[in-house]
């Protein structure tokens, strides 16, 4: 194991706005929090409510339309994006895998370090997995490539999500399509991630995963509902979905103006 490395991973947002292309209205209203290096942060809310675009804000995927997004002190915009791309590991909420053998991908289609590959693989938890397939690490994926599960897919997007040890760890909706070995492989990655100081951020629906994270943001119509340590703000849930607890703090945000 080893400490929390310097202060990387830190990200700050300063009243984020963001307003898709060809669109009046904003998906992102006015967001503001910081999240320490190191720490995780669980992002919930309903269907729509910006979630997804929130977290590509956070890669610098989206250009705020006001406002800033600062990962180590430094505007997001403002980073070289070779020195970004080692920085941040993303899983999408549609992952695929590309033309190529599972180690490419895994190196994200660069030059593949072995070692890398497979300390990502162990480290998502899917060395074994791969090594039961016939051709292991070579094992070719996408287009014409060897039938993988949907869950499989997932693991393995994950695996190349982790590949160089990013300081900072996006993962879109990391539960979908994962059986219940997948679900607990998943928590073993999150705590492994906590113990080596990478600051992690789950996009979810539900919060079932989310108890194990430090922070919470529940997120409802492109705003920020609630934000704060995960045991206060899953108190103020009555059930396991999260559409409860974002109608909640609504509530209490209406009650309080």
């Amino acid at each position: 194991m080893r400490a929390a490395r310097g202060g990387a991973g830190r990200i700050e947002l300063e009243r984020v706005v963001y307003t898709h292309d060809r669109s009046r209205f904003a998906t992102i209203k006015g967001i503001s929090f910081a999240l320490n290096a190191g720490e995780s942060l669980g992002i919930v809310g309903p269907s729509g409510s910006g979630k997804s675009t929130l977290a590509r804000l956070l890669l610098g995927l989206r250009r705020p339309t006001s406002g800033t997004v600062r990962l180590d002190g430094a505007d997001i915009a403002q980073w070289n994006r070779d020195d970004l791309g080692a920085h941040v590991g993303y899983l999408p909420q549609d992952a695929a895998l590309l033309p190529g053998s599972l180690a490419e991908n895994i190196a994200r289609l660069g030059p593949v370090d072995s070692e890398r590959v497979v300390a990502a693989a162990r480290l998502a938890e899917v060395h074994e997995m791969i090594l039961r397939l016939p051709d292991g690490y070579e094992t070719m994926a996408g287009g014409g490539g060897a039938r993988l599960s949907g869950g499989q897919i997932r693991r393995f997007a994950l695996a190349r999500a982790l590949y160089g040890d990013p300081q900072l760890v996006v993962l879109d909706e990391p539960e979908a399509h994962l059986d219940a070995e997948g679900q607990e492989t998943l928590k073993t990655t999150l705590r492994a991630l906590k113990a080596r100081g990478t600051t992690v951020v789950v996009v979810g629906h539900r919060l079932g995963l989310m108890a194990q994270l430090d922070k919470i943001a529940v997120i409802g119509d492109g705003t920020l509902h609630a934000f704060g340590p995960a045991p206060a703000v899953l108190a103020r849930s009555t059930g396991a979905n999260v559409r409860s607890l974002s109608s909640q703090a609504t509530g209490a945000k209406a009650a309080t103006a």
